[in-house]
């Protein structure tokens, strides 16, 4: 991808982040966006349809990286040897922790955060083949960890102590 794409989608997502923290979504205009991404109009509009575009995008791109690690967790490896799972989970967390921490300030939380786990425990149960009919105690595993990881992660910002939080998890998890 062009760099300069990458340079204004980057932008744009700070600022989003950003205002996110200030006032509420609806509230946010794309002039006001682009003054904080200090981009103009018609270079938002070369790369989002509407402002409501734009937040989607920013939040697929932001999820997006969280789904394409749930993609590759093993059920059984989680349960039974949960190191390495914890230990993707928490580089994925390491590398946008910056982002993680305008995101838990910002007034869109609460109902991302809900999606973001919802579609985290439906990737993992799809990759692994369970379900909620033929797999229920799995499944609720499964979303007993990933609300429970989600939320010790989040929580424990800006006070984000990697050592101590994978402990946890990985004591936690093992426990039957």
């Amino acid at each position: 991808m062009d760099k300069r794409i990458v340079k204004t989608r980057l932008a744009v997502f700070n600022a989003v982040f950003d205002l996110s923290t200030e006032k509420e979504l609806d509230k946010i205009t794309v002039v006001e966006l682009c003054a904080r991404a200090g981009i103009n109009k018609s270079t938002f509009y070369l790369h989002y349809r509407s402002i409501d575009d734009c937040f989607q995008q920013c939040f697929d791109y932001f999820a997006g990286r969280i789904l394409d690690l749930s993609k590759g967790i093993n059920y059984i490896d989680m349960s039974v040897a949960p190191e390495k799972t914890v230990a993707s989970i928490l580089d994925v967390v390491e590398q946008n922790l910056k982002y993680f921490e305008r995101f838990k300030n910002s007034v869109i939380y609460d109902s991302a955060i809900k999606s973001l786990k919802e579609s985290f425990i439906q990737s993992i149960c799809k990759a692994n083949d369970i379900n909620v009919v033929d797999n229920y105690h799995e499944v609720a595993k499964v979303t007993f960890l990933v609300g429970g990881c989600a939320d010790v992660i989040i929580r424990m910002m800006p006070n984000f102590n990697r050592d101590e939080i994978e402990k946890i998890m990985v004591n936690v998890i093992k426990r039957r």
